[in-house]
């Protein structure tokens, strides 16, 4: 199964979709309200699919689930006391999600949910939000389940509901870190080339980017290190790379929608907590250098430069 995105030509299927979700599942107007023709309404699915929000989950080219995912959140949003204060242009809220009565209890709802966390994450925003009816208790339940935190209730207006209470939500970050196997290492590397490329490379000589990206191909290399990765919601989000039984750091970035959130850190918790108690040692570059710093190493030589890649060797116990 996939997410596409809808398109116009995609409308009168989509309206299709929610008509049958309407007229088929059990207590839908008990707990969410909906009503074919009142809500989801044609008008707010066109301005869905016109503006890019609208996504559909096929299954062999048929809609089992639908979604609407903005890139933004209301004013009815500002009012909430969130855990993070950001901007509107820096939230993605997730809108009236369905899954198709027949497939109902498969645990799609779910995964779409995880697919709009990972799409929201994609396109740089830094919180992940959405609202729900408090008469709606059972889509409580899994929004729970899947990490996102009641924030507070507001009393609202809407054409399908008249005047009732509306409970919001927001995904609370959870941060895993495990050893990235083998065959898994493209995606980690994939990362540390667009990173290095955006952040480091502009520090380098062509002979130092060159050289890089030679050793980040170069098999011998890249088997002399352990690679862990951080995810959120299964997105790789961080990477680091370890040799000499976690003594020495050969690789650490971090994806540019993630930086400043204490993901590198974490990863360097993640090694220290792995080795003995001889020092761990690193050769920062100078984006990096003031990271390090502030994480407890210290320069243990001056700026070096070989091959053209400019280092700062450091160490810490």
């Amino acid at each position: 199964m996939k997410l596409f995105k809808a398109l116009l030509e995609d409308f009168e299927s989509v309206m299709a979709f929610y008509d049958d979700v309407t007229e088929r599942t059990p207590d839908i107007v008990r707990f969410a309200r909906w009503r074919k023709g009142a809500h989801p309404t044609e008008e707010g699915i066109r301005t869905y699919i016109n503006e890019g929000s609208m996504f559909l989950y096929k299954d062999r080219e048929v809609i089992v689930g639908a979604m609407a995912v903005t890139m933004y959140q209301g004013e009815e949003y500002h009012v909430i006391k969130w855990s993070k204060q950001v901007a509107d242009d820096e939230v993605a809220v997730i809108h009236i999600l369905a899954v198709s009565p027949d497939r109902q209890g498969e645990g799609i709802g779910s995964e779409m949910i995880r697919e709009a966390i990972r799409l929201a994450y994609a396109n740089g925003k830094k919180a992940v939000r959405l609202d729900a009816l408090a008469s709606n208790t059972p889509a409580h339940e899994i929004y729970k389940r899947l990490g996102f935190e009641f924030r507070g209730q507001q009393h609202l207006y809407a054409e399908n509901t008249s005047w009732t209470d509306f409970y919001f939500f927001e995904y609370k970050e959870t941060i895993i870190i495990h050893l990235i196997e083998k065959d898994k290492w493209k995606e980690a590397l994939q990362l540390v080339k667009e990173v290095f490329i955006e952040f480091e490379a502009p520090d380098y000589s062509d002979e130092g980017v060159a050289d890089f990206m030679h050793a980040i191909s170069d098999e011998s290399y890249l088997n002399m290190h352990r690679f862990y990765g951080a995810y959120i919601c299964d997105k790789l989000v961080g990477v680091i790379a370890t040799r000499n039984e976690h003594h020495h750091i050969g690789l650490l970035f971090v994806d540019r929608n993630f930086q400043r959130r204490g993901i590198g850190r974490l990863l360097i918790q993640h090694i220290l907590k792995r080795k003995d108690e001889a020092p761990i040692t690193v050769n920062a570059s100078p984006y990096g250098h003031e990271f390090y710093n502030k994480l407890g190493f210290e320069d243990t030589n001056e700026e070096q430069i070989t091959n053209g890649v400019r280092y700062y060797p450091m160490s810490r116990k």
